[in-house]
């Protein structure tokens, strides 16, 4: 086999190579950012309790006033709208009982002005029906983040389709107050004494910089 012969199958194992490789590399579109991907959903639910009561009056035990009192400060602070209370069409000592307390409660946690209907409906002759207290708030929906598919389905350099999903549901689960995600919060006004102090610390020369607490600071020095 001649130089020239070499020469020339090396040119063309050479040219496979380059065009494998180029392969590899083919330019594709991004996925684009992973909360357009995998959007937080929020929607709307129904927070409701059910009080029984006997035919002589309402009977709570302490346990169960505090279970009613964490449900109203619940209210208080994830609420949007009136406070509902439907009541059974017989109405009895017990339904006048839960009225009064429901509102000595909302008194006492600073609720006494919320807005609060009430409404009945029909139940059957002996048969127990509570009294419902349900106000409507707003949560999110974390995403299934089940795979259906194998994660090794990445030839073209792409992330597979639920990539991201865990941390969006994740995020979900962890959001407080979903009125986050709705529209930012109200800035609170300035501190006009402290951005005074700010300025006359900076006309006069002085480190603007509030004093650190003794226990904030650390040292590195061996002992």
């Amino acid at each position: 086999m001649t130089d020239n012969a070499i020469t020339l199958k090396l040119l063309v194992a050479a040219g496979f190579t380059a065009l494998s490789l180029t392969a590899c590399s083919i330019p594709t579109e991004s996925d684009g950012p992973l909360y357009k991907k995998h959007p937080i959903q929020i929607a709307e639910s129904v927070e409701r309790l059910e009080l029984y009561s006997r035919p002589d009056g309402m009977s709570l035990s302490a346990r169960d006033q505090d279970a009613v009192a964490q449900f109203l400060s619940a209210y208080g602070r994830y609420g949007d709208g009136p406070l509902y209370m439907n009541v059974p069409n017989r109405r009895t000592a017990g339904t006048d009982q839960t009225r009064a307390m429901v509102q000595s409660i909302m008194s006492g946690i600073g609720l006494s002005g919320a807005p609060m209907q009430e409404g009945q409906y029909q139940v059957m002759h002996n048969v127990a029906a509570p009294i419902v207290i349900s106000y409507r708030r707003l949560k999110t929906l974390p995403k299934d983040c089940s795979l259906n598919e194998g994660l090794h389905y990445t030839y073209n350099n792409q992330t597979y389709r639920n990539f991201g999903c865990s941390a969006s549901a994740n995020l979900a689960a962890m959001i407080d107050d979903p009125r986050q995600l709705l529209q930012p919060y109200d800035m609170s006004p300035p501190n006009m004494r402290r951005r005074m102090t700010i300025y006359d610390k900076y006309i006069n020369g002085t480190n603007p910089a509030s004093a650190h607490p003794a226990r904030q600071e650390i040292s590195s020095s061996d002992k």
